[in-house]
């Protein structure tokens, strides 16, 4: 079984996070997908740019410390992102690029306000890349996904899970999710759990036989590849895919 890697925006540790140059970065670097998150401005225009949810704080992203709530996409548009020269992108850039280069993308909706799912997947449909989209968030904001199906019955659906003690299938079930991404940051809390439980193997291989993918991350180290493989996850979320690839070889 062919593991995927997968951009986590787009690539950051390679290129700009959340830009086309990053998305190019992570095609050149033969990624399976990249992923990007969506935010509005001020006349509803959905931008690139990481937030906290249901934030509109951008300086972190482009040292601009008006929020984007405040700012129009033309405002936006002067804008680049931090430490770079690279724009911000609208999402019609991103789904552009997914569909010249069939590549699939990961969208997270950075709010859930009533506006901003509908534009989404409006523009997912205008691109006529349904089929190469998935919409992406923690389980906890679950109900963006069954939004999202709601919306378009046609669209993949990929929630972050971060509780090594829940029931994987069960919660996969109940929102018809297509992938479960085992998520954390920095210390592997699933190898902890699992080290004295052995439940998470089993339950990676129940989610993979009723059809549910199951993915890790945010992986970055050769030993956060090495306890993936073994436990049978087929999707990895990274910030450098030529790393993690020779990490995989090296396995």
């Amino acid at each position: 079984m062919k593991t995927q890697l997968l951009a986590h925006r787009g690539g950051m540790g390679r290129a700009p996070e959340n830009t086309l140059a990053s998305f190019k970065q992570a095609l050149a670097d033969g990624a399976d997908g990249y992923e990007f998150d969506v935010c509005l401005t001020q006349d509803k225009q959905p931008v690139l740019i990481h937030v906290d949810f249901n934030r509109d704080d951008i300086q972190q992203a482009t040292g601009c410390s008006i929020p984007l709530n405040r700012l129009t996409w033309q405002e936006v548009q002067q804008l680049t992102m931090v430490t770079s020269d690279e724009p911000v992108a609208h999402l019609d850039d991103a789904l552009r690029f997914t569909r010249e280069n069939q590549m699939p993308c990961f969208i997270e909706p950075k709010a859930d306000t009533p506006e901003l799912l509908p534009i989404i997947v409006e523009r997912v449909r205008h691109f006529e890349v349904v089929h190469l989209t998935s919409i992406l968030t923690f389980y906890l904001r679950k109900h963006l996904l069954v939004d999202a199906k709601r919306l378009e019955p046609k669209l993949r659906t990929s929630a972050i899970l971060i509780n090594p003690m829940a029931n994987f299938l069960k919660a996969a079930a109940a929102i018809e999710a297509d992938r479960m991404i085992l998520g954390w940051s920095r210390i592997n809390h699933f190898a902890l759990y699992n080290t004295f439980t052995r439940t998470v193997t089993r339950q990676v291989k129940q989610l993979q036989t009723n059809g549910v993918a199951v993915e890790a991350g945010f992986i970055q180290t050769a030993k956060d590849v090495a306890w993936a493989i073994k436990n049978g996850v087929e999707g990895l979320w990274v910030d450098d895919v030529p790393y993690i690839r020779n990490c995989l070889q090296e396995i």
